[in-house]
């Protein structure tokens, strides 16, 4: 997908929940939405203008704190973290 191609996966409301559940960084909130952006460790080093060896810390931190292997796993994390939150704004005769 192109760079101008990029689609908002989650809605700000979901992300601020997000953010909170997961209790990121703001670096790490970055890195973490440019992962679901499909971006290579060189692309987001290139996007948020820091060093490859920092986006790979940050990365290896995020892995180490909920348990995880890779970025195939923290992406699955996070959406069943975003699903928990998406609960949250369902009806009650809907959240089931």
């Amino acid at each position: 997908m192109g760079e101008s191609m990029q689609v908002e996966l989650v809605s700000e409301e979901e992300w601020s929940c997000l953010q909170h559940r997961l209790d990121l960084s703001p670096r790490q909130s970055q890195i973490v939405q440019e992962i679901l952006h499909a971006k290579s460790d060189k692309q987001i080093a290139r996007e948020l203008d820091i060093a490859l060896p920092t986006v790979r810390t940050h990365l290896a931190r995020l892995f180490h704190k909920y348990e995880l292997n890779d970025r195939v796993e923290l992406i699955l994390y996070v959406f069943r973290t975003l699903r928990e939150c998406s609960k949250q704004w369902q009806p009650a005769s809907l959240a089931g």
